[in-house]
């Protein structure tokens, strides 16, 4: 369950006590507030896939295309809002449901298929 990722520049990580991410431009010596989640959901997992940053929480999945300043809902079907952690599976991303069946999505979290 990464709650800490990077895009080759900056780091972000999950605050789990304050539901929020955070954001670090100095190699993790200074972190600074980005977003927080609240009505979003409870953040459960980060994941940076096609130069998107994405978060996970028991509500959907949410995208940002800039840094995390800004977040739009890219995924709440029910396998979304049961998912526990996001891998980033080349041409797909890819989903640990709950219940421990892997799913993918080729519309980077919008649908999933169960592969098992």
């Amino acid at each position: 369950m990464p709650q800490l990722v990077s895009d080759g520049t900056m780091l972000y990580r999950i605050n789990l006590a304050k539901n929020r991410i955070e954001l670090a431009r100095s190699g993790g010596t200074q972190w600074v507030y980005r977003s927080a989640f609240g009505r979003k959901g409870n953040l459960r997992d980060l994941l940076w896939f096609h130069n998107r940053l994405f978060a996970l929480t028991d509500t959907g999945i949410w995208s940002s295309s800039n840094q995390g300043a800004d977040w739009g809902k890219y995924g709440s079907s029910g396998t979304a809002r049961k998912l526990v952690a996001l891998q980033d599976g080349g041409r797909y991303m890819l989903g640990l449901h709950e219940d421990g069946r892997l799913y993918r999505s080729s519309n980077e979290g919008a649908d999933w298929v169960c592969m098992g």
